[in-house]
């Protein structure tokens, strides 16, 4: 004979302590009307020690056990109505006879559900009695094995070089408890001359769980967290967010790769490894995580290295749905990450996700953003690279709005220019950087962005947004943004009184600047070029 779910609810009822101590009994079979859906009934309804109310939901079958979440956060949901409470002040618990199905779902809930959740497996007698009550421990969040930032590029002369520096470098990362690599293949397709080794393995270090991070204490280089005096290579700030990743690169770096020479390597830089005609990339490697994965194209590791979830810190891309609000949040996050710093763009595209989210029409969101916060690196390039567009080189951002799939709004963000012609040029940008070695040293430092908003207002150049019209062949201005002494301005219309306006209602692009500055800016790479190389 098995007890019926009845008679243990009332056993419980009458022994809550057994659920929880200092938990009283409010009713049984509590009902709940629903004017838009079916009614309810809560199986025990308490109160805590606190105050707080607590729903008891009985599940003693695996079969039944599959209901409770539908029915807790039916009841919970319910409840909050009926009483007008605030989510904290009502609590779930779910206790079943049976875990098997349960477990994995309720922790997802409990992790992400605004309500305290907890579980209780109970043991009973065929007469409904209970002889025990246990808590049940939820599952931990599942570890992510992401790509970190860590990333080191080795040259190699040979490809057989390169799979035998491959094979070192994950023995190497084993012993540091870096079990998660992703590494891709590039050879030299062009000047090979110019570089030591035309065979390149570029690779990334996954995240390493924090249990293992207590292992490399054996190791036998360990430095210490923070630690600038590197003899391999300088530490990159964004190492000391992955302090137990960046342990496991300096064991493999001290252990040796076998690689003829090494470098460190980001999200912008293997982004602009992929984009280098001179280099083609091949196949790519794969350790731990993602080596037993199918569901990790190489396509999607190649995404993850590059930063296009989120870590990149100049290139950013990715779309979203405004009314999925946990992956909306997520997503104006990563792209506000290559604007750090950048107080303009940030207060500008901010605004801009505001205006998106408030607009429920709204479906589809893709955003592309290109933030070099580097103006001297963008003249560079932009003028020593005749085979391309100069306009690749510059900052740009483009954000495209839908709904019900017709294009609603096209933004553009773009560095444009006061129209004012200034002849001292070079001095105003000796004003920042005195010497061509000011500029390398702060390069080499990653520590240009900081001084570029000054360049960029002795210049008079500025960041905006403006809006495009849409569904016509020669698209124009309809509305400018400009963040102007801390404060948003928006002005309307393609004949806005704006000084980055041309009097034919097009912004005066950067393009506009070079072309007034040609000879200066010559004159300013020339001298540059006599001590350093673009980078």
């Amino acid at each position: 004979m098995h007890a019926h779910e009845k008679h243990i609810r009332d056993y419980l009822a009458d022994h809550l302590e057994l659920v929880e101590i200092g938990l009283r009994l409010e009713k049984i079979e509590y009902h709940l009307p629903n004017s838009v859906g079916a009614r309810g009934f809560i199986d025990i309804l308490a109160r805590d020690r606190h105050g707080l109310w607590v729903v008891v939901e009985l599940k003693r079958s695996r079969d039944s056990a599959r209901q409770a979440l539908h029915e807790v956060t039916k009841y919970t949901e319910l409840l909050q109505r009926e009483k007008a409470l605030r989510k904290d002040r009502i609590r779930s618990i779910i206790v079943s006879t049976d875990w098997h199905d349960l477990l994995t779902p309720v922790s997802n809930l409990a992790r992400e559900w605004g309500h305290d959740l907890q579980g209780r497996k109970i043991t009973i007698t065929p007469d409904g009695s209970v002889l025990s009550c246990e808590p049940v421990q939820l599952l931990p969040k599942p570890f992510e094995h992401r790509p970190t930032q860590v990333h080191i590029v080795c040259f190699y002369t040979t490809p057989e070089g390169r799979d035998r520096g491959w094979e070192r470098i994950v023995a190497l990362a084993e012993e540091a408890q870096a079990q998660n690599l992703v590494g891709f293949d590039f050879d030299r397709v062009g000047e090979q001359d110019r570089v030591v080794g035309n065979h390149a393995l570029y690779y990334a270090i996954g995240r390493i769980n924090p249990d293992l991070a207590e292992l490399q204490r054996g190791l036998d280089v360990v430095p210490d967290e923070g630690e600038e005096d590197n003899p391999y290579y300088e530490v990159p700030a964004s190492y000391h967010d992955c302090v137990a990743e960046y342990r496991a690169s300096h064991h493999i770096n001290r252990g040796g790769s076998l690689a003829v020479t090494i470098e460190v390597g980001n999200p912008d830089k293997f982004s602009a490894l992929l984009e280098d005609r001179m280099w083609e990339l091949g196949s790519a490697r794969r350790t731990g995580a993602y080596a037993v994965s199918d569901a990790l194209t190489d396509r999607d590791l190649c995404n993850a290295v590059a930063g296009r979830d989120g870590q990149a810190q100049v290139l950013f891309q990715g779309s979203a749905d405004p009314r999925i609000r946990q992956r909306w949040a997520t997503f104006t996050k990563e792209a506000a990450e290559p604007l750090t710093g950048n107080k303009d763009r940030s207060a500008l595209m901010i605004d801009w996700f505001a205006e998106v989210t408030a607009d429920s029409s709204l479906t589809d969101v893709r955003v592309s953003i290109y933030n070099p916060c580097d103006l001297i690196q963008t003249l560079f390039w932009g003028l020593l690279d005749p085979e391309r567009p100069f306009e690749l080189y510059t900052p740009s951002i483009l954000a495209l709005a839908w709904g019900s799939g017709l294009p609603r709004r096209k933004t553009m963000g773009a560095l444009v220019w006061d129209g004012q012609y200034r002849p001292d040029l070079v001095k105003r940008i000796r004003m920042v950087f005195p010497e061509p070695m000011h500029y390398a040293v702060y390069r080499q430092h990653h520590e240009v962005w900081r001084e570029d908003p000054l360049l960029l207002e002795l210049l008079g150049l500025r960041y905006v947004l403006f809006d495009m019209e849409l569904g016509t062949a020669a698209p124009r201005v309809t509305r400018l943004q400009v963040l102007e002494e801390d404060r948003l301005q928006h002005v309307l219309g393609p004949s806005c009184d704006s000084p980055y306006m041309c009097p034919d209602g097009k912004l005066y692009q950067i393009t506009d600047f070079v072309s007034a500055h040609q000879n200066e800016i010559q004159e300013f790479i020339d001298e540059y070029l006599k001590l350093i190389q673009p980078f």
